[in-house]
């Protein structure tokens, strides 16, 4: 019963603080909003208010001017940015169309490596040497690659040792390129 009591009156300080506080808070503003209004009422506001209204005017329009400038730069932005994200696109298109045109493309390598494999793994060492020695590494490095070992080695034996030795180097070399 006691703690009924001690709760319900703690409820009552509560509640009668606040509506003192918020009546203090009210009349306040009231005297505020009176103020203001007695001070926008006179007609005549004298040389002594001017100097204080004329600033607050300027600070205003200085203010406005500003808004608009960045309303104004806000939309410039938003277009640039929608121009970036077009462009983003196009190039995401653009980078997908050349993968699928690399990757068609190696295969298409690929093939023709493995087609010139099987011609020069056909021919004798002595006449695929000279012919393979013609053409560019990056091919050469192809048709090794698609040769039996023992058949890459006799075309080896009978190349210059200089580019027998670059062709082996770059054989041995895990990324296949140096």
């Amino acid at each position: 019963m006691k703690t009924v009591a001690l709760i319900s009156s703690l409820t009552f300080v509560v509640i009668f603080g606040t509506i003192l506080v918020t009546s203090g808070m009210l009349g306040q503003t009231v005297r505020t909003q009176q103020q203001l209004a007695a001070l926008q009422a006179r007609p005549d506001r004298g040389g002594k208010d001017d100097r204080i209204y004329t600033p607050i005017a300027e600070e205003r329009d200085r203010v406005q001017r500003q808004r608009e400038l960045l309303g104004a730069a806000r939309l410039q932005r938003e277009v640039e940015e929608k121009r970036i994200d077009q462009v983003q696109q196009k190039l995401a298109a653009m980078i997908d169309t050349l993968a699928a045109l690399q990757k068609r493309y190696d295969v298409t390598r690929d093939r023709e490596a493995a087609r010139l494999a099987k011609v020069y793994g056909a021919m004798k060492p002595a006449k695929a040497a000279p012919i393979l020695s013609t053409l560019d590494l990056e091919t050469v490095l192809q048709v090794m690659r698609g040769l039996k070992a023992r058949q890459a080695a006799r075309i080896l034996s009978a190349m210059d040792p200089r580019l027998a030795a670059e062709i082996s180097r770059r054989l041995s070399d895990p990324e296949g390129s140096s």
